[in-house]
């Protein structure tokens, strides 16, 4: 598919992304959200690589340590390999406690997802940085430390709020979080969302244009630059 580089068009898809990420918890199968989820930050990636690819020589798989599970792709499978039986066993008390907790987890995991592309668009923008894969490392170190440190109470209220007047959008996402889930599927170039998902990610698009959020992101930025200088001492 063609790309279209605005920053609205990018942001939706940030958004749409995150809301079939934290649809999965809702999904009663084992490892579907790990799957999912993984499959929508690639996405992530991949649109913003694309939509600057004018301004940066970046691939996508210089990439992976920021967006994928910490350890490479031996490590990261052994370590799945070695997980899945106690994940397994806990996977029904996880899964009652993600969706208990969904109020909190829905509208972090949205904006997680913004964030995520958000910072590598800012990064991308700028050209003196070259984002190889000891680079991207560190922004992955830089992007969760400052994530955990952020207080979003007045995102995850307004997000909900916006999603709580879509109708069908928790199970529209449920069925894409499925179709990305499949064997076969790569979502790498596109996400089809339903039209429900289509209009719960433009209202939360709305939340994100209010001045407090603006606020909310220009401290984020602050984090994460401070975290990676840190990580150059």
């Amino acid at each position: 598919m063609s790309v279209n580089h605005s920053s609205d068009y990018l942001t939706h898809q940030w958004v749409v992304a995150g809301i079939v990420s934290s649809s999965s918890r809702f999904i009663p199968v084992p490892f579907i959200d790990d799957l999912v989820r993984d499959q929508c930050r690639r996405f992530v990636v991949s649109q913003t690589l694309e939509a600057n690819r004018a301004n940066a020589n970046v691939t996508l798989d210089a990439l992976k340590p920021y967006y994928a599970d910490n350890g490479g792709c031996l490590a990261g499978c052994v370590g799945a390999i070695a997980k899945a039986p106690l994940k397994l066993l806990l996977f029904p008390i996880r899964k009652v406690l993600a969706v208990v907790t969904s109020v909190r987890g829905v509208p972090l995991e949205i904006m997680r997802m913004v964030l995520l592309g958000r910072t590598l668009q800012r990064y991308l923008s700028d050209d003196s940085h070259e984002i190889d894969a000891v680079f991207a490392a560190r922004m992955r170190t830089a992007f969760d430390q400052s994530f955990s440190g952020m207080d979003f109470r007045v995102a995850k209220a307004a997000m909900n709020d916006a999603l709580s007047h879509v109708s069908g959008w928790k199970t529209s996402a449920m069925e894409t979080a499925r179709q990305v889930a499949a064997p076969d599927e790569n979502v790498k170039d596109d996400l089809v969302p339903s039209q429900e998902v289509e209009t719960g990610a433009k209202k939360v698009q709305q939340v994100l244009d209010r001045p407090d959020i603006v606020s909310l992101f220009a401290e984020f930025d602050r984090r994460f630059d401070a975290q990676m200088k840190q990580t150059l001492l």
